[in-house]
């Protein structure tokens, strides 16, 4: 009787999380571990949830690299974000992908840089040196965003951090 009570407390916990925000099935773990809750009750509450269709990691990773993509940032960053997020790197890479709709490297560097100047020119070349550190860190490689910021760019186009 005890365990199918904690099983339920275990689960309006699990609803309760996943009511504020989506959550992949790792994330959902890692909280309901982090509120106390046991590691048999925890898996017990996400087979009930994996059953009634409320964890979908594959939506959660659409949805997530869509609106990563549309703020500035580069499919290979959103891919690497929701994997840390327990996203299979395969699925996390298909969904970033999926949300840069086809578009080249170039065309999305210059649609974050868009977003950032909000129809302005660059002022000078201190400012361009600023934007393109600032799309590389967001995972533009420095080629395209150097492109699109119409400046030189000499160095290896691959970030050891990404």
């Amino acid at each position: 009787m005890l365990a199918g009570v904690a099983d339920d407390v275990s689960l309006n916990k699990a609803l309760r999380l996943l009511a504020l925000r989506s959550r992949t099935a790792q994330e959902l773990d890692r909280a309901l571990a982090k509120a106390g809750v046991a590691s048999t009750e925890r898996q017990s509450a996400l087979a009930r949830l994996r059953e009634l269709g409320y964890i979908n990691d594959r939506e959660v990773a659409r949805a997530r690299a869509r609106t990563r993509v549309e703020r500035g940032d580069a499919p290979r960053l959103a891919a690497k974000r929701l994997a840390a997020a327990g996203i299979g790197e395969a699925d996390a890479r298909e969904a970033a992908m999926a949300a840069a709709e086809g578009a080249a490297e170039e065309e999305l560097a210059a649609k974050a840089l868009q977003g950032r100047l909000r129809g302005r020119k660059p002022a000078d070349v201190r400012e361009k040196q600023r934007l393109l550190r600032a799309l590389i860190a967001r995972g533009h490689r420095p080629a395209a965003a150097a492109k699109v910021l119409g400046v030189e760019w000499e160095g290896d186009d691959e970030t050891d951090d990404l």
